[in-house]
This record gives C-alpha cells, structure tokens and sequence, in this order.
C-alpha cells in the first residue's frame, strides 16, 4: 500500500519513495461527474443558517471544553469543529503536533530546527506523508504542525518549532511538509504571521515596513500557500497594530486575493480573535477550539446586517471544500502507527540533522578503543524538546546512552556518570579511550509558555458558566490562570513574570555547571567529544576549544540515540547544516528582551546582521562538516530567457575526495552588487543535498527562480527585480573560503570575478 512521492536525483529526476497511501473511496453516482467546488457550492446551498453557524467554531462548549485542555493540553485527541452529521459532513479535527501526532503511540521525529538542518525537502516530505497518515488513523483531518515562523532571535522559546532564520530555507521545507500531510489530510500552516516571541506573544505589537513584510516575514507562508496548504492559523501578533486575527489587509486582501487561497483560515487557540465582528470582517473563517465569540455573537451580527450572507457562505464553502478532499482519501490502519518503517525515517533524520561543528585532527568517528566514557546529565534522559502543545508519546525513546550501549552490546566497555559530580565524572573520563559528554538544554529551559494571567487578560470576554458544573471549571480556571488575583477578581501580572512552561531563553550560553564539566572533563581526557542537545542556538566561544569534537544533536526524536551511535561509529557520516549563524557574541544578533510588548521588525538578523556590520561568527549559516572532503569545480550560470518568467540555471561539479562515502548540501547564494537600496550582501537562493561515493563526482544543477532576486519596491508598492549585477556563490556554507563565484548581468554578458579554488 504505496504512494508515489517524488525523491531528488543528481539528475533532476524523480524516483518512487515507498510511503503509506490509503485506498480510495467511490464518489455517489449523482456527484461523480461534479468537480469539487461545484460540489461544495451544492452543499452550502442546502445547508440552513443554523448549519452554516455551526462550522464557523469548535464543538465543544467553551467551559468543558477548558476543563478537558487543562487536564490533557493537546494530547486529549483531535478538536473536532463544524460537525454535520446529518449532512455527511465531519467537520475538521484539528490534531497538534510539530516533531509528529501528539497522541499515544505516535512515530517521534526530530525537531523542525534539527529537520532544517537536513536540508533534504524530499526527506521532510516524507516526513509529511507518515505525520498525515499518522493523524488520519487516530481520526483526525487537520494537522496543526507546519510552523513557518522565522526565528528572528534564537532566544525564542519555541525556535526549536521553526526551520530556522532564512526564509527560503523555511520554505523549501515547511512547502515540503504540506505537500506529504496533503496526501492524506489538511495540513495547516502556522502562525500568520510574526509569531516569534513566547513570553509576550498575547500582547505583542510588532511595527515593521512592507519591504521587510514582503522580502522576509511573509515569502515562506505563500510557497507553502501554493505546495497547497488547506488552512492558515493566524497569530496572537498584531502587526502595525492590528491583531492578526482581525486584520482584513493580511487575510483577505493579502491571503485569499492577492495569493489566491482557496482553504480556510482559523484562529490560534482560546484568545486568537477578540471580537466576533473584527474577526469575521477580517476574514477568519474558524474560531478555534470552542464556541466563544463566533458562538455568542456571529448571528447577531448577520441579523443586523454588519456581516453579510455571502461573507457566512464563502467561510463554509471553504471548509467543506477541504473537507471533501480529505474524505475521499480512505481509510487508515492504526496498527501502521509507529511501525518500523515509519521510525527509520525518524532515526533518519536524526542521522542527517545531526551537524559536526568540529573534528580536530579527525578524532571523529571512534577508532581503535576498548572503552567510552559516557558523561552528562542528558546522556540517560529522554529529551525530545518542549513539554508543551507539540509534546509526544511515542512508544520509547532511545536516549543517548541506550544508543551506544546497544550498538556495541558487549564488544567495549561502556561507562556512564551524570556528571553532576564533577569528581566522580573525572574518574570515569580518566579511564575512558574517549568520552562522550552529553550537555545542552531540555524544556526546563526553553519552550512553549502560557500565562498566569491569562482569564485576567481576557476576564471581560469569558462566557457565563451555564450551570453548576461550568462555574465550577470557571473557578478553577480562574485559580489557575487568575494572576494573583482572587477567583472574583483576577489581576494582571506586571511583564508576564509568572505562567507555565519554560518561555523565551533567559541565556544563549550552556548552563554554568555544563560549561565547568566541558572544561575538567577535557583536561582530564583530551579524546572527547561535546554533544550538544537542544533548540536552537547555543553560544559556545569558552569552552569550544576544549574538546576535540563537537556534535550538534538537537531534539532528536525517538531514534536520537541510535542515529548518534551511528554517527559517532563511522557507520553513517554526519551531514547536517547549520539553519542558523552562531555569533561569538549575543551582542552580534538583535536585541531582544522577551518582556517586550512592542518592537520593531527589520531586515537585519542572523546571518544577514553579521555579515552587514562585518562580523565574524563562531559557525556560519550552512556550515557542518562531514567524515569525507568535497571540492567545488566548473561553475557555470545561465542567465534566464525570459526576465520574468525563467529562471538562473546554476550549474557545477562536486568530488568526494575523501576516503569514505557521504553527502554533501551545496548551497547557492546571491549577492547583488550596486543596489540602490540596502540589501543582504548574500542571501541563501537554492540547495542540494548529494550522496556521493568516495572518489566520485557529480554533475549539480539548482534553478532559480527570477523572483527570487526581487526586492520591495514602496514607491512601486510591488516586488521589482534590479537592473544590477549580482554575483552568484557556490560553496558549502554561506562563508566557504573555497566558494565558486560568477557575476551575473540580467541584461549583458557573464563575468567571472575569481579564480577556481584550487
């Protein structure tokens, strides 16, 4: 039981990947020969107001269902909304998500920010195609997980739910998972837009200019627009003032005309949209999870005239559209949930998520011992990421530790501490062929966050307790979420000081007792390689010297721990890409206080930051080293035919001068030479990820759309490509000091500006 999914070639071609595919299910004979929208039409057209109310929220009653997310958050099952039974029509049952299905049992994927590091679309849309089936076995239709926010300040408690800092590389892969989820269900893409901040998300005013809108917040979210996402899920956000749940400028305008989407948009959860009217006028279609506003207020507002019927009917037959093209897709097997196959793709990806960021004198991978000393409080601990709405169940989870001790059973001895006895762990190093010391952070220390205050923030639009039962779940909603206050009075906490879950990083450095451990361990054992677990990015200038590797491990999912043995080993090479830059200095990336309730969006952050005001980073954006060589040869570029419409062919050779087998990201930049506004002086345009045997090269070629290259024009208020030279850049990582470059003229001749690296 296959489906086709397309797999990238050296060649460009497409291969069959064996993914899960349900069996189809028979159109009535009286709508076979009826498209989809003419079907869909035909449904609104018979349902009654009452109906057409009913698909606008969610099911459940607002007060049960808060009781039933207080005990069992997003782990609960599917939130079913805009159930017709007696119309064939299901609804939508929303299922969370982002590392795979959060309900029991599900395959545990490595983080997005560790799936941004493959740099292999075709991998997250396989990806795509287990959480999608994944989902429709446990009954729902909606996958709420493809987060396309950009990770402005990795400071961000949920940048480890983020591709990263670099808006084509959230596209290539966010476009990559709707396209798997999309073959079995709906996927929805999320938040719309500026959501990148945890601990003052609610409150959030975020002033930025339509040049930064449209060249660096908003790009990702319609490449994934048009892989076919079925819903956008707006953001707690307000931009330039306006909530984005209430603004009509960025759903409807932007959204449904200018991009032409054709699915539905539903609010973030509980306190998404403020008010029913803003909110529908806008363009929301859905209120998500329960009934609140829409419930109390929505035919009123028809009544009086404020919101039309039309308006009422193109929100319904946007959800039932959706909904038509998941049913026919069949029917999905749950004893398939977390089978075998399903965590080979897991381990997979951890295997090349994983980025080594040093090898002095090839340490890496381990040969010729008879013993490891495992090392680290992490080592032994299952930590997949935050606890929050994205938090999993999957049937085991191999820590580290577990790794290693299985992949080499009995052959080695094997030695473990916590470390949290610096004295102890030495003993075990001093005896130890090579150390393995795991450190790094877990959801105690970045996540997501929910407020104490929340029923204070939003105490005046809580509905009324129906009876007994509901006053008493509004009481302890009130206790838990009151901010100090009484259960009759609620108050507002100062700067969100109190709430649940670990929020935005309070420090981008390893805690203290890991980097003192780093330090001792590594003068006691010169052999030893740093793990790092976590998120995001972690500075790492006082103790990066010290060891003789360092590995990037992120989240890593269910199967971290044997793709790390794997690794470590020799038996895979690791291939991982930095999806991000890491400074020397927190200094050198934007200021950000987590407190903020206003601040300003630019251009300029990451990689993009450092490289206008000069400064060298710790590790660039791209970088990861491998267990081979690869050397870059023959650049040449084809400029388009048609200016607006073709694309820049890029082509060159790349060589495994190594001694093993590995693969390769290479990445191409553009760098536009002249431009008479302010730009990147490159920015990441098109990747491809290689497996090339050892001594063997291959032809590469990445197109890239003209479009790529323009810039927002205000005077204009359109998106222009420049009459300038722009050089274009082959390499590694965004700072290859052996990167190929040509200049390009869109309108002359190709000049070449550098000699081949030898």
């Amino acid at each position: 039981m296959t489906v086709e999914s397309t797999e990238a070639h050296e060649n460009g071609t497409a291969a069959a990947s064996s993914v899960p595919q349900p069996e189809m299910t028979a159109q009535p004979s009286s709508t076979q020969n009826l498209s989809d929208e003419q079907i869909a039409n035909a449904i609104v057209s018979r349902l009654s107001r009452d109906d057409k109310l009913i698909m606008r929220d969610g099911d459940q009653a607002f007060w049960p269902g808060v009781r039933e997310m207080m005990k069992s958050g997003s782990q609960s099952g599917p939130w079913a909304a805009g159930a017709l039974p007696e119309h064939h029509l299901p609804g939508v049952h929303y299922t969370e998500g982002s590392r795979g299905i959060v309900l029991k049992g599900a395959t545990t994927f490595p983080a997005v920010i560790a799936r941004a590091a493959t740099f292999d679309p075709e991998l997250e849309e396989r990806i795509g195609a287990i959480i999608g089936y994944e989902m429709r076995a446990f009954g729902g239709t909606l996958f709420g997980g493809v987060p396309l926010n950009l990770m402005r300040h990795p400071a961000w408690g949920r940048a480890q739910e983020s591709y990263g800092e670099d808006s084509f590389l959230i596209g290539a892969m966010g476009s990559a998972l709707v396209r798997g989820v999309q073959q079995h269900g709906m996927a929805c893409i999320k938040n719309f837009a500026l959501a990148s901040m945890e601990h003052s998300k609610l409150s959030l005013n975020v002033t930025v200019s339509q040049r930064a809108l449209y060249e660096m917040y908003l790009p990702h979210f319609r490449k994934a627009v048009e892989a076919g996402a079925a819903a956008v899920m707006t953001s707690y956000s307000s931009i330039n003032g306006e909530l984005c749940g209430h603004n009509k400028e960025l759903l409807t305008q932007l959204l449904k005309t200018d991009w032409g989407f054709k699915g539905f948009v539903l609010s973030d959860f509980l306190f998404g949209i403020r008010n029913a009217r803003e909110a529908a006028l806008a363009g929301m279609d859905l209120e998500m999870p329960f009934q609140l506003h829409f419930h109390q207020h929505l035919s009123e507002l028809i009544d009086d005239g404020e919101i039309s019927e039309a308006a009422l009917d193109d929100a319904c037959y946007r959800l039932i559209l959706q909904q038509l093209r998941v049913l026919r897709k069949g029917r999905y097997e749950k004893t398939r949930v977390g089978c075998a196959e399903f965590r080979s793709v897991a381990q997979e990806a951890a295997e090349k998520s994983t980025v080594l960021l040093k090898n002095e004198g090839g340490f890496l991978p381990l040969k010729d011992i008879q013993s490891i000393g495992v090392i680290g409080r992490l080592a032994s601990v299952a930590n997949t990421g935050d606890k929050g709405t994205s938090d999993t169940q999957p049937t085991h989870i191999t820590t580290p530790l577990a790794g290693l001790r299985s992949y080499y059973k009995h052959k080695i001895d094997i030695w473990q501490d916590r470390g949290q006895n610096i004295n102890r762990a030495l003993q075990i190093a001093k005896r130890a062929d090579a150390v393995v010391l795991v450190v790094g952070n877990d959801h105690s220390r970045e996540g997501e966050w929910v407020s104490a205050d929340l029923a204070a923030r939003f105490h005046e639009v809580l509905p009324q307790p129906r009876n007994r039962e509901e006053a008493k779940i509004a009481s302890q909603f009130l206790r838990a979420f009151g901010g100090g206050g009484s259960a009759g009075k609620p108050q507002e906490s100062e700067g969100a000081a109190d709430g649940y879950g670990s929020g935005d990083r309070q420090s981008l450095r390893l805690p203290p007792h890991d980097v003192e451990l780093i330090k001792q361990v590594c003068a006691a054992n010169s052999n030893c390689v740093v793990v790092v677990m976590g998120g995001g990015t972690i500075l790492m200038n006082e103790w990066q010297d010290k060891p003789a590797a360092i590995l990037l491990h992120w989240y890593p999912g269910m199967e971290g721990g044997t793709a790390l043995a794997r690794i470590l080993s020799g038996e895979v090479s690791p291939s991982g890409k930095l999806p991000f830059v890491i400074p020397r200095r927190e200094s050198d990336l934007p200021d950000f206080d987590r407190n903020a309730r206003k601040v300003i969006y630019d251009l300029w952050h990451g990689y993009r930051k450092l490289d206008k005001d000069d400064v060298t980073p710790a590790y660039p954006f791209g970088f990861g080293l491998s267990y081979s060589q690869f050397h870059y040869s023959e650049l040449v570029v084809t400029p388009p035919d048609e200016l607006l419409t073709s694309s820049i062919d890029v082509q060159f050779s790349i060589a495994n001068i190594g001694q093993v087998e590995g693969e390769e990201v290479s990445q191409v930049y553009i760098a536009p030479k002249g431009s008479a506004v302010d730009r990147a002086k490159q920015e990441l345009k098109g990747f491809q990820r290689l497996r090339i045997p050892a001594g063997e090269s291959r032809q590469v070629t990445v197109s890239i759309p003209i479009e790529e290259l323009a810039i927002f024009d205000s005077e204009r208020n359109q998106m222009v490509v420049e009459r300038i030279v722009y050089e274009v850049v082959v390499g590694s990582s965004s700072q290859d000091p052996n990167s190929l470059q040509l200049e390009l003229n869109l309108f002359g001749e190709l000049n070449e500006t550098t000699e081949e690296p030898a």
